[in-house]
């Protein structure tokens, strides 16, 4: 019996990211899976009377690009959000408002994201005053770009009770001033959901980020909106070639929503969620860890790692650093958990066999967290742990080899770096000084040393769209006067976004190349991506993106 493919794509520029056969022209689909790989008349072969054929006209074909590090809730809360995304001024800001205003005149309380932190002016962040000038009557809250700093006027602050402040815990603020009135600014989830939480989507997009108390008083309706803003975030994810998603919420809720949507056939592409360990939670806890991944285990939805926070940003201070803010001598920012739980918590869940994901920015941060990697590796002797420290800003000289010796994975994105896509080398230098420039975002030293590396987006933090950072990637220029050079490839910012994504979750055997046996998951674009200036990377454009076997974008 003859074996016909369903679904050929030919005549392209197909990059396969196997080293066993790195080009090809065309790729040969049956059911879920890639059949063939080789030239046109190779796949011709396949072709029968039903066979599917698309034609790439010669643009790129490469593997479905894998999102290592998104938020897909919060992603899908702010696509219906006011972005104030390159606002500087108040009248700016003004006029930014009014027309979101007239837009959605029903507004009672009023979101919005993409703030860079000289949003009213470069001297200082925004104050309560700045946001009682241009919007004095329902509830303002506004997100810094990082999500980890937020600014509310005085209704909001009224509403959640805060405008005396408020005890959040270590590593979190509500900033007052001399006289103890809040300033408006919140620092880290703790602090701005006491005012999200009032906001339409009751701060219900970020439980991931305070809590694995999951239900909280959650109604059917609010659950069913709920479902609503992720399908409307993943058919986003779905425009830009993404098949996969690692999403970095870490909560039991966003979970059964998921599986929920995967049941309905409202799951377009693959999943990976972690538990979040937090601040304050008995280290046993992790046991649930190895619960959610016998419980979630499917080729479209799995729940297999731990999340941890070990700091917040450099920006509001909140990044634990190994010596002090260049501007702020004695203050050097708090880590989240002491250096006994943090090891504690990575030696348990490395012991269940369970990959951690540490969010570490900072200096001092990235070091504790190594600490706790060598202290895992020495207790249980695993040697592909492949174990991942998430950003990782600002990396010493005394711990830079230590990613490659003990196999630590570096999750970067190639967006945060200052003055890299939306994010202002003026906030950020300041903070860090120049003689920690050099040390800053150190992506192609890390890579060059043998560091295993993924990229991603940290969306809605920056742009969702792989292509702009894989822009950012190659284009990079050097922190300030004494940065180094760490741009990469195309080549490597490719496979970044693609093999490396899928060996990080331990799929390389499943996904990230295209080569027979493997799943088909793939991307067209509307360019030879490889025959572009690198300035116009982002303009190659997805033409379509297929998963599993099945076309779901173009």
């Amino acid at each position: 019996m003859t074996f016909f493919a369903d679904i050929i794509i030919e005549n392209g520029a197909v990059l396969t990211m196997d080293a066993a056969r790195p080009q090809a022209q065309a790729v040969a689909i049956g059911g879920n899976r890639i059949i063939r790989v080789g030239s046109v008349a190779d796949c011709a072969a396949l072709r029968g009377p039903d066979t599917r054929i698309i034609d790439a006209a010669g643009a790129t074909v490469l593997p479905g690009f894998n999102e290592a590090h998104l938020h897909i809730f919060g992603g899908g809360v702010s696509l219906s959000q006011m972005s104030v995304a390159g606002v500087k001024g108040i009248e700016p800001l003004r006029a930014r408002l009014a027309a979101y205003r007239e837009a959605n005149p029903q507004a009672a309380f009023i979101v919005a994201g993409s703030a860079n932190y000289d949003l009213i002016t470069g001297e200082r962040s925004p104050l309560v005053g700045d946001l009682d000038e241009v919007c004095p009557d329902v509830p303002l809250l506004v997100y810094a770009a990082d999500h980890h700093t937020a600014w509310a006027n005085s209704a909001a602050l009224k509403a959640a009770g805060i405008e005396n402040g408020a005890d959040v815990g270590p590593g979190s603020e509500v900033v007052v001033d001399g006289n103890g009135r809040a300033t408006g600014e919140l620092r880290e989830a703790p602090a701005i959901n006491l005012v999200n939480s009032l906001s339409s989507s009751g701060g219900r997009d970020v439980l991931g980020a305070i809590t694995t108390a999951e239900e909280c008083g959650i109604t059917a309706e609010q659950r069913a909106q709920d479902m609503e803003k992720i399908r409307e975030a993943l058919q986003y994810c779905v425009q830009f070639g993404i098949t996969s998603i690692q999403n970095m919420d870490g909560n039991y809720y966003q979970l059964d929503m998921l599986r929920e949507l995967a049941s309905r056939g409202d799951l377009p592409i693959r999943v990976r969620m972690p538990y979040l360990h937090s601040p304050g939670k008995d280290v046993t806890e992790l046991r649930k860890a190895a619960a959610w991944r016998q419980e979630f285990e499917s080729s479209f939805l799995t729940s297999d790692f731990v999340k941890i926070f070990a700091d917040g940003v450099v920006e509001s201070g909140t990044a634990y650093l190994v010596g002090s803010y260049a501007d702020a001598p004695g203050e050097n920012g708090p880590p989240l958990f002491s250096d006994t739980d943090m090891t504690d918590a990575i030696v348990l869940a490395d012991s269940l066999g369970l990959q951690v994901a540490v969010h570490a920015i900072g200096d001092g941060a990235v070091r504790q967290v190594l600490n706790a990697y060598e202290a895992a590796k020495a207790h249980s002797g695993r040697s592909d742990a492949r174990h991942r420290i998430e950003h990782v800003e600002l990396l010493t000289d005394e711990d830079f080899p230590r990613f490659a010796e003990l196999g630590v994975v570096a999750s970067m994105q190639p967006a945060h770096p200052p003055g890299a896509m939306d994010f202002p080398a003026e906030t950020y230098l300041p903070r860090i000084g120049p003689e920690r420039e050099h040390t800053a975002f150190r992506t192609r030293e890390l890579l060059d040393s043998g560091t295993a590396l993924v990229f991603s987006s940290d969306w809605p933090v920056a742009r969702l769209a792989p292509l702009d950072s894989i822009a950012a990637a190659v284009n990079r220029k050097p922190c300030g006067t004494r940065g180094r050079d760490q741009s990469v490839t195309l080549m490597q910012a490719l496979s970044a976004y693609t093999a490396a994504g899928a060996w990080v979750e331990f799929k390389e055997n499943q996904k990230g190349r295209l080569a027979p046996g493997f799943l088909a998951d793939i991307v067209i674009l509307k360019a030879d991506i490889t025959a572009l200036p690198t300035e116009e990377l982002p303009h190659a454009g997805i033409r379509m993106t297929l998963c599993d076997g099945k076309v779901i974008y173009g």
